[in-house]
C-alpha cells in the first residue's frame, strides 16, 4: 500500500510544501492513524522551515492567531469523529479555541 501526505502553507508571500510517502504494509485499521501521523510530521517540517526564516515574528504571529482563534471546522469534525471512535463525549467542541482543540485531538489520538 502507498500513502501520500501533502502539506502546504503560505506565509508572508512565500509558499512552503512537504510531501511524505509511506510504502509497505499498513493494516487497514491503522490507516487513519498513519495518515494523521504523516500530516503531523509534514506540518512540523513546514513549521521548522518558516521559523528558521523569522523565528521571533512567526512564533508571535502563530501564537496569537492560533491560540485564541475558535477551533476550525476540520478540528471540530475530527474531535467528534475521534470521540465517537474512542467512546468518549466532548462537551460542545465548537466552543474550543484552536489550541484547546489541538490538545483535545492529541489526547484522543493517544487514548
Amino acid at each position: 500500500m502507498r500513502i501520500l501526505a501533502n502539506y502546504g502553507h503560505r506565509s508572508k508571500g512565500e509558499n512552503y510544501s512537504v510531501t511524505l510517502e509511506m510504502m509497505g504494509d499498513a493494516s487497514k485499521q491503522n490507516i487513519e492513524g498513519t495518515i494523521d501521523e504523516l500530516f503531523s510530521l509534514a506540518k512540523q517540517a513546514v513549521k521548522r522551515q518558516i521559523e528558521s526564516r523569522n523565528p521571533k515574528e512567526e512564533t508571535k504571529e502563530n501564537q496569537s492567531t492560533n491560540s485564541d482563534s475558535p477551533a476550525s471546522k476540520k478540528q471540530v469534525s475530527l474531535i467528534i469523529k475521534l470521540a465517537k471512535e474512542k467512546g468518549r463525549f466532548i462537551e460542545n467542541p465548537s466552543s474550543l479555541t484552536m489550541a484547546e482543540a489541538s490538545q483535545t485531538i492529541e489526547e484522543l489520538i493517544n487514548a
